[in-house]
């Protein structure tokens, strides 16, 4: 089973997101949109794991989630990655101290697990499009307006990642709340 941990957004937040994604597509040509119900942010990705690995990260979960309290998120921006001639877009986050704190306490319990770190900064990012190109006669995307959101963060969830008929799809097999949760 391939799996990641993410923090998961409320149903206001998935819209809003959405929204935004609508109008990104009217400077993009084609690309593959990210579906609503699947708008996350990713802590840590995993990969391909057995069932024994699988409860190993259930701890590393639960772990992580112990003791850190709930904090807010503001998203505030968007920007691209450059991967060839397409580009990736996503919305950024304001610089937060508690995801980076509870992103470093993750890194070290799953150490701990015998998962070793990432080796890069962590870049936290929501992404709304994948392999995209500006259409013709597009102005950038700095141009596209967008009100910021503010998210709550209350717990943290291991997903699940798999197509069901032919439709990538992130499932939570597992999560676990924040103190003040």
């Amino acid at each position: 089973m391939r799996v990641f941990f993410a923090i998961e957004f409320e149903e206001e937040i998935k819209e809003r997101l959405y929204s935004l994604q609508q109008e990104i597509k009217k400077y993009c040509s084609g690309g593959n949109f990210s579906h609503k119900e699947n708008f996350h942010l990713t802590l840590r990705f995993i990969g391909e794991q057995n069932p024994g690995q699988v409860e190993k990260l259930r701890r590393a979960l639960r772990t992580a989630a112990a003791g850190t309290p709930c904090f807010q998120l503001q998203i505030d921006r968007l920007g691209a990655f450059s991967k060839g001639n397409k580009k990736i877009i996503w919305t950024g986050l304001e610089e937060n101290s508690e995801l980076q704190k509870l992103y470093c306490r993750l890194e070290a319990v799953l150490e701990r697990e015998g998962y070793p770190g990432e080796g890069r900064s962590y870049s936290p990012h929501i992404t709304l499009v994948r392999e995209t190109r500006p259409a013709e006669n597009a102005p950038g995307i700095d141009k596209i307006q967008f009100d910021k959101s503010a998210v709550k963060v209350s717990s943290i969830s291991l997903m699940e990642s798999k197509r069901v008929n032919d439709m990538l799809t992130y499932t939570a097999i597992d999560k676990a709340g924040l103190q003040g949760y």
